[in-house]
């Protein structure tokens, strides 16, 4: 097994709200609540922190999903990178039948935002260089308005439009 991803803290609020609202804050200290479901690889909490470990025959990075249905939101979360493990992603997906319609992957080396315009496409939004040391604790705020994600990966700042990101 290896260490893939460690999150301290999950944070989502609506982008733009008049009184900020908490959707959701998960610290991590206890159980994960059973609105956590489906998932590959193991996953424990302990001492605030989420721990991802890739196991079992298929060889995939950890997965975890949360259903949580959003529009314009800000999502804020640490992350480190531990062992052999190269990139942090975060996914935003459909409904079950459309899968997958943004991702934010976080490398050592390199930040992208993959879009799937329709189930089974792909297009590379963006794709800039990055230095995220492994071990160490970085930060990510992102906020969905609309067609558009920004995003501030430790001090970096990106930015991307696209229709999909609306959806």
């Amino acid at each position: 097994m290896k260490t893939i991803l460690l999150l301290v803290a999950l944070l989502i609020t609506p982008a733009g709200a008049a009184e900020p609202q908490v959707l959701l804050e998960e610290p991590f200290t206890g159980e994960l609540s059973k609105d956590w479901f489906w998932g590959l690889g193991t996953w424990k909490t302990e001492n605030g922190i989420l721990r991802g470990f890739e196991s079992g025959a298929r060889r995939h990075g950890p997965v975890k999903m949360r259903r949580m249905p959003l529009h314009d939101a800000v999502v804020e979360l640490e992350f480190r990178l531990e062992g052999k493990a190269t990139f942090a992603g975060i996914i935003f997906n459909g409904s079950q039948e459309r899968g997958h319609i943004l991702h934010l992957v976080v490398a050592k080396d390199t930040v992208r935002v993959i879009a799937h315009p329709a189930k089974g496409e792909t297009k590379e939004l963006l794709k800039v260089p990055a230095k995220l040391a492994a071990g160490e604790w970085h930060r990510v705020r992102l906020e969905l308005r609309g067609g558009s994600l920004s995003a501030v990966i430790d001090e970096q700042k990106i930015a991307v439009e696209h229709a999909c990101i609306a959806e």
